[in-house]
């Protein structure tokens, strides 16, 4: 008789996850992209960056260096979302671009493009 392993049914169905968002992505023409598995992202304040260490219990902080009021959930994702704009900028696969409808708007928002150009250039015009 087998033991039950629920490790080994988290794994399998995150896995399911996975696969699934892959193939979703791909098959709408989007990109999908995975951060490494150990990049920090809990405590980090999404609106200056600074880093701070929490407790599982803290669901809120109020960062050291702005004083914003961060729930720890929400700028964790927005913290997982950065990591992943730069790597793909980094790795060259995207760049930001200014749409031209967007330079004098006060409210704007991000904008990129596939795009294969040397390392180090992080941002294009749009046309």
């Amino acid at each position: 008789m087998q033991k039950f392993n629920g490790s080994m049914v988290a794994d399998n169905v995150m896995a399911l996850i996975t696969q699934l968002s892959k193939y979703k992505a791909e098959l709408e023409g989007k990109l999908y992209h995975e951060i490494g598995r150990f990049e920090k992202s809990t405590g980090i304040c999404a609106e200056c960056g600074q880093h701070h260490v929490l407790t599982l219990n803290d669901r809120h902080f109020i960062c050291v260096a702005c004083g914003a009021h961060k729930n720890r959930d929400l700028s964790a994702a927005k913290s997982i979302a950065n990591t992943g704009e730069l790597d793909l900028i980094a790795a060259g696969i995207v760049a930001r671009v200014n749409p031209t409808s967007q330079r004098k708007a006060a409210n704007k928002m991000k904008v990129f493009e596939l795009s294969k150009f040397a390392v180090g250039s992080e941002k294009k015009e749009a046309a």
